[in-house]
C-alpha cells in the first residue's frame, strides 16, 4: 500500500517535471527551419552576397550556421565557380562576402545552409551580371525571400524519433489497458478463483506495481522526447512567446490540444493510481448485482472517470498529430 502510494508521487512529480522540461528548442528534430533570404549588392562584376537566416517558426535570426555558395552562368554559356563559405557578420544572422562575377551573362547563386542546430536547406538567386550601372537613384536592391529547400532525406533522427514515437505509444497502450486489466481481474469474484487472485494480488503488492508503473516513467521521457524533438515550433512559455503564437499557424490551436492532453494524463495518473490502489484491497461487493453493476462497483467513482478519461486522451492525440500535420502545410504553402 504505502509503496504504491510513494511510487505515483514520484511518478505525479515527474509528469509535473515533464510538462516544462524542453520546450526551449522545440523544432523539428530539435533544429531550426531556415528562411533564407539573400542579395547581391553592387553594379557590374564585383557584387557583395549577403544572406539573411531566418528561424521560419519564430522569425528569429540563426546564428552559428555554415552558408555556402556556389555560383554558374547559364548564358551565354554554362560556367561554374568555385563553392565558397559565407562568413557571418553583424548584425546576428547575416552572412556576406565580396563576390566577383568573371563576365557578364545570366548567374545563378545557390545557397547551402547546413550546421548542427539548423536543418539543412538549399535556395537560389538569379543575378544577371551586366556593365551597365543600376537604374538612377538605386543603388542597392532590399533582400530577396528565396523559395528555400529543405533537405527531406530520413536522417538517424528521423529513425531515433520514429521509434520513441513506438515506444511512447507501447508504454501508452500496455499502462492503461494494465490498469483495466487489473481492476476488473481483482475486483470482480467470477473471474479468478480465490486462491488464484489472492496470488496475483500479493504479487501486485510486492514487485508487480513496480513492474507495471516502470511504464509511466517511460511514458514521461518519451513524451518529453517528443515534445522537444517532434513539436513542429517553438513552445510558448512566456506572455511574449504566447502573443506571438497567433504568428504561426495553427499555434495557438497546437499549444492548447498539448495542454489538453498533458492535463487529461495527469487525470489518468491519479485515478489509475487510486483504482490500483482500491484495487489490492478490494472491498466486499453485494450479491445479486448483474455484471455491469458488479464492474461499476469494483471500479468505483475514480475507475469510472478513468474509463471515461481514456477515449479523451486518444482523442486529443489524433487531433494532436492532424494539427502537426497541418501546420506543416501551412509552413510550405506560407514559404
Amino acid at each position: 500500500m504505502s509503496q504504491i502510494r510513494g511510487l505515483s508521487i514520484i511518478l505525479f512529480l515527474a509528469v509535473l517535471v515533464g510538462l516544462f522540461a524542453g520546450s526551449a528548442v522545440a523544432h523539428e528534430g530539435g533544429k531550426a527551419q531556415p528562411r533564407i533570404s539573400a542579395q547581391a549588392n553592387g553594379t557590374g562584376f564585383n557584387r557583395t552576397l549577403i544572406v539573411r537566416l531566418n528561424d521560419l517558426d519564430t522569425g528569429d535570426p540563426i546564428s552559428g550556421a555554415t552558408v555556402k555558395v556556389r555560383t554558374q552562368m547559364t548564358r551565354p554559356h554554362v560556367m561554374t565557380l568555385i563553392p565558397r563559405t559565407i562568413p557571418e557578420r553583424a548584425p546576428q544572422g547575416t552572412y556576406s562576402i565580396p563576390y566577383t562575377f568573371v563576365m557578364p551573362g545570366d548567374w545563378e547563386a545557390e545557397f547551402e545552409v547546413t550546421g548542427a542546430k539548423v536543418i539543412s536547406a538549399k535556395a537560389s538567386l538569379a543575378v544577371p551580371v551586366a556593365q551597365t550601372p543600376l537604374p538612377p537613384g538605386e543603388t542597392t536592391r532590399p533582400p530577396q525571400a528565396l523559395p528555400t529547400r529543405l533537405e527531406t532525406e530520413v536522417t538517424g533522427r528521423d529513425w531515433v524519433t520514429m521509434a520513441v514515437l513506438w515506444v511512447h505509444g507501447l508504454a501508452s497502450l500496455g499502462w492503461i489497458v494494465g490498469v483495466i486489466v487489473m481492476a476488473i481481474a481483482l475486483s470482480v469474484p467470477p473471474l479468478l478463483r480465490e486462491g488464484t487472485r489472492g496470488a496475483i494480488s500479493a504479487w501486485y503488492r510486492g514487485w508487480g506495481a513496480w513492474a507495471h508503473w516502470a511504464a509511466v516513467p517511460l511514458i514521461v521521457a518519451t513524451g518529453i522526447y517528443n515534445i522537444v524533438y517532434v513539436t513542429p515550433f517553438k513552445l510558448a512559455v512566456t506572455p511574449d512567446a504566447i502573443d506571438n503564437l497567433s504568428n504561426i499557424a495553427y499555434g495557438r490551436t497546437y499549444e492548447a490540444i498539448l495542454l489538453v492532453k498533458l492535463a487529461l494524463f495527469v487525470v489518468l495518473l491519479l485515478t489509475g493510481t487510486t483504482v490500483l490502489v482500491r484495487t489490492i484491497q478490494p472491498r466486499p461487493l453485494a450479491s445479486g448485482l448483474g455484471p455491469v453493476r458488479m464492474l461499476v462497483a469494483a471500479l468505483g467513482p475514480a475507475g469510472i472517470v478513468y474509463l471515461a478519461t481514456v477515449p479523451l486522451i486518444l482523442a486529443a492525440a489524433m487531433a494532436l498529430r492532424y494539427i502537426h500535420i497541418l501546420s506543416h502545410v501551412a509552413e510550405v504553402i506560407n514559404t
